[in-house]
């Protein structure tokens, strides 16, 4: 096969991995590590989260296996050995026990795969691969999954069709895999092991080790647990006499290691180490080394160019991987003392050869490149592997922008079978069955039931973009590139609802390509025309079903080379949080050369889920009481709560015109205002929202007005990218006459009142278990609820603001947020930190225009009054404040000589889930009043 010509290399896309292991030996860890490494390098700014497979999967789950697998190896070799030869022998046997693992693994993956909404899963461990194959064959697990196999010779547990790739280590390796489970797609690459495992000067890395570097260091290591005969081995090896040096490493096996150093050796010809961080340099030191399993640790050793010697190899799968390894000539074996100090006399009289490992078919990238550029799952059948190609045993489907090197390398190879894994067979002949799709969460098919034709879900942002670098403005083209190449990296905007029959709730499939061109449309405005006609038919129009659900807008032609962007999603994609999160994700951070340096992947993986964080005995006892008794008090305020106030806001209108009027806030003085009202900045923006609703409501005024405020609790659990997350509390604000002051007070009073109430969770478990129901009355009782008989406005504050960044080197001037209104419900405030000014987003049906431009004025004159009042200690006044508006003119950048992204004032909190250096870094909040949680 001729591989086609690669195009023009492209800015690489941060992504977000989701790696799958497990702690049960050091060789899964130590592969995703390696894994890791190569993200970070050929992906800078990437998210890598990890999840141990055998945590999820239940209490005590981890525990067992890891003492079964000891167990067996140990004392029963022999059962191990009949196990894992009746996976060979016995098709129906090997069939169900992945069907029965993938399927319990699945379940429990589902959670985690779902909150870190990964473009990306690789897997490391068996029974992590299990699961992912099954979520991809009964959930339409859409993003590229690929398995990377640590054992030299696969086993029938290892491989999966139903994945994009399975990679093994060396084209030996691939009929062993082919055989392993028919119709996979496989794919060779070079040993998986950090950077740092590489050929090395000896003698300099003995005395970095502190071994004598006149003798030859013979290593053993037989993994973290220390199996097998290793005692036997060293009391051969140090019985060779003085020329060489026994290093021992015992890992995890302190036993092991106390009779070693029991041991009536010579000094100095026995080294015991426990557990080695710098192994890379003791495999540089090393002459040989000697181990009896062939996972990790010989992978370790090829790449360091160390010979390796397989002494009495481990039942099952250590003597496959010797044996393997002894036909490809990348190992010897031995099986008593006698051949093992006999092939390390004579390897020791020979010159020093390091083993190579012929590159020759390997990908490039360890794979990851491969898998990124692979097809979907439902892009139509592929063909078998071709016999007689190993050099080119693997193809992956059209390219994605900015893998270059996996889109050369797979082309042509597809998988054969759909399902190898299901016990339970099917019907060749029958009709296709349904796509497989991902069940939507309940609260994310919540704003799809509660669609109508004039209020039709969607949320997003308005930006206001400055010229290129160039002193052009940005051009439709450009976006469109710009998009092609993010959009393989953001899963979110490749999503499609799909439905998955009448009493189910709709499904998720994931579009392996999106055209950008259909998704964004361009208005050239004439002179002294600012595009707000535009951008309010914009958000009149639903967004069509048969796509993904967004849709941009470029408005052009405005004066000083500006443009408008609007971006708008459909509600059930994500909340206000998650939206930004996406458009960050389209943005580059303006940085220094210094801040793009390679990070050096961790010694001990980090855990996307960890038994430790959760309380146990007692305490969990206590938590579970207490939170029980939140969502007791959560569902009476519910259910007394009593109708909404009566409002002529609340009419009937049959028409979906919207109309978008935003304004820009200093922030400076909001914080400057928060302070001195000893307030949280979402508790003043709530209160001046409530001054400037009194002041824009036709007459007569009623006492209070209930707007829904979303309220983001648990910052741990929530996915930064996707799906509605946040809770929310039905507040009352204060209409009535009062000072501004006082009137911040009484908000702060009602929003701590209503948090410490658990209605948040009480909310929560209300949507969760509408989800159990039918989708017919799921939808029915979402549609009776969002309504105005439950709200009157809807308010939004969300905790996170924009640095200085730019959009296709546009630099991003201001964001102003757009909320989704509901049934009857016609008007929606949106506050979003920006820079140096807080933005506001005021969206309304078009029969309120004027309430509109009465409730931005009523926010600049409000927030007036309050500077005044909490400075003098006058209640009310006026004064000059230099507070600009954007009003309907859609002027809402920064001020002048004061960048986006300065930092004035109280910072507010970073988006959940997001670290320092990332692609979506935050702020961080250094005063929160207690009792406060981040609100959305």
């Amino acid at each position: 096969m001729t591989a086609p010509a690669a195009p023009e290399p492209a800015e690489p896309v941060a992504r977000r991995v989701l790696i799958v292991s497990a702690d049960i030996g050091g060789g899964h860890d130590a592969t995703g590590r390696a894994l890791e490494e190569r993200i970070r390098a050929i992906w800078p700014g990437s998210r890598v989260g990890w999840v141990d497979t055998l945590d999820v999967m239940g209490p005590g789950v981890g525990r067992g296996f890891r003492r079964t697998y000891v167990t067996n190896v140990g004392v029963t070799p022999w059962l191990y050995e009949f196990f894992w030869a009746s996976l060979w022998r016995h098709h129906w046997f090997a069939a169900t026990a992945k069907w029965f693992t993938g399927s319990w693994a699945g379940r429990r993956l589902a959670p985690v795969v779902e909150a870190f909404d990964p473009d990306l899963i690789v897997s490391t461990y068996p029974l992590g691969s299990a699961g992912l194959a099954w979520l991809r064959r009964r959930r339409g697990l859409g993003v590229p999954v690929g398995a990377w196999i640590s054992d030299f010779a696969p086993h029938p547990f290892w491989v999966y069709p139903n994945l994009d790739l399975n990679v093994v280590v060396h084209p030996a390796a691939m009929p062993v895999a082919a055989a392993a489970a028919t119709g996979a797609t496989l794919g060779v690459c070079a040993p998986p092991v950090l950077d740092s495992f590489r050929p090395g000067d000896r003698v300099a890395a003995a005395r970095r080790c502190d071994l004598d570097p006149e003798r030859a260091a013979v290593l053993v290591a037989c993994g973290s647990y220390g199996f097998g005969a290793v005692e036997e081995a060293i009391q051969a090896l140090v019985g060779v006499g003085d020329p060489i040096q026994v290093v021992a490493v015992c890992g995890r096996n302190e036993r092991l290691a106390a009779r070693l150093e029991a041991l009536d050796v010579p000094p100095g010809r026995l080294v015991v180490r426990r557990w080695v961080d710098d192994m890379p340099t003791l495999l540089q030191a090393a002459r040989l080394l000697v181990t009896n399993a062939g996972g990790a640790t010989a992978l370790e050793a090829l790449a360091t160019g160390t010979p390796i010697v397989m002494y009495r190899p481990i039942a099952a799968h250590g003597a496959a991987n010797a044996a393997l390894m002894a036909a490809a000539g990348l190992a010897e074996t031995a099986h008593t003392p006698q051949t093992l100090v006999a092939g390390v006399r004579t390897r020791l009289r020979l010159p020093p050869r390091p083993v190579e490992v012929p590159p020759d078919g390997q990908l490039p990238d360890l794979g990851l490149s491969a898998l990124a550029g692979s097809r979907g799952p439902a892009d139509g059948p592929g063909g078998r592997l071709v016999p007689g190609a190993a050099e080119e045993y693997l193809a992956v489907g059209p390219p994605a922008a900015g893998d270059i090197a996996g889109r050369a390398a797979l082309d042509d190879v597809r998988r054969s079978r759909p399902d190898d894994g299901d016990a339970r067979g099917r019907d060749r002949g029958a009709a296709p069955a349904r796509r497989a799709s991902w069940p939507l969460r309940a609260q994310d098919a919540f704003f799809l039931y509660v669609q109508t034709p004039t209020e039709p879900q969607q949320i997003g942002t308005v930006l206001e973009l400055g010229p290129r670098s160039e002193g052009v403005p940005v051009t439709r083209a450009q976006l469109i590139a710009m998009m092609a190449q993010r959009l393989p990296g953001i899963t979110t905007l490749r999503r499609r609802p799909v439905d998955r029959g009448p009493w189910r709730r709709p499904g998720w499939v994931i579009e392996r390509f999106v055209d950008p061109a259909a998704h964004l449309d361009e208005v050239h405005v004439p002179p002294g025309d600012d595009g707000t006609a535009a951008i309010d038919r914009f958000w009149s129009e639903p967004l069509p079903h048969d796509r993904p659900l967004w849709r941009l807008l470029l408005i052009s032609g405005l004066p000083g080379d500006r443009t408008r962007l609007a971006i708008k999603l459909h509600h059930c994609l994500g909340d206000g949080i998650s939206v930004i999160a996406v458009v960050r994700r389209l943005l580059d951070t303006v940085e220094t050369p210094a801040a793009r340096t390679r990070r050096k992947a961790p010694s001990s993986p980090p855990r996307a889920v960890t038994p430790e964080e959760r309380p146990a005995g007692l305490a969990h006892a206590r938590e579970t009481v207490h939170r029980m008794g939140r969502i007791a008090r959560g569902l009476a305020r519910l259910a007394t709560l009593g109708p909404t106030p009566r409002t002529p806001l609340n009419q009937r209108i049959d028409t979906s015109r919207r109309q978008l009027v935003n304004v820009s806030l200093p922030a400076a003085d909001v914080l400057r205002a928060a302070r001195g009202c000893r307030a949280h900045p979402s508790e003043l923006m709530l209160a001046l929202a409530a001054g400037a609703l009194k002041s824009a409501h036709p007459d007569p005024v009623p006492p209070l007005l209930r707007v829904i405020f979303a309220v983001s609790r648990d910052a741990r659990r929530r996915a930064p990218t996707q799906g509605n997350w946040t809770g929310a509390v039905s507040l009352d604000l204060p209409l009535r006459p009062m000072t501004p002051q006082d009137r911040v007070t009484e908000v702060r009073r009602r929003l701590r009142e209503a948090l410490g109430s658990g209605e948040v969770e009480a909310a929560g478990m209300v949507m969760r278990a509408l989800g159990a129901l039918p989708a017919p009355a799921h939808a029915a009782l979402a549609r009776r609820f969002y309504t105005s008989r439950r709200l009157n406005v809807v308010v939004s504050y969300m905790p996170t603001s924009f640095p200085m960044r730019v959009l296709a080197d546009a630099p991003v001037l201001a964001a102003a947020p757009v909320v989704a209104l509901a049934e009857d419900v016609h008007i929606g405030i949106a506050v979003l930190r920006s820079g140096a000014s807080f933005e506001i987003g005021v969206i309304l049906n078009a029969a309120f225009a004027d309430v509109g431009n009465a409730i931005v004025a009523a926010l600049r004159t409000g927030l007036a009054e309050l500077l005044v009042e909490t400075d003098t200690g006058v209640p009310g006044g006026t004064a000059g404040n230099g507070i600009r508006a954007a009003g309907r003119t859609g002027d809402a950048a920064a001020h002048d000589g004061v960048p986006v992204g300065a930092d004035q004032g109280p910072r507010e909190t970073p988006l959940v889930g997001e670290t320092p250096g990332t692609a979506t870094s935050g702020r961080t909040d250094r005063a929160v009043p207690p009792g406060v949680p981040r609100c959305a």
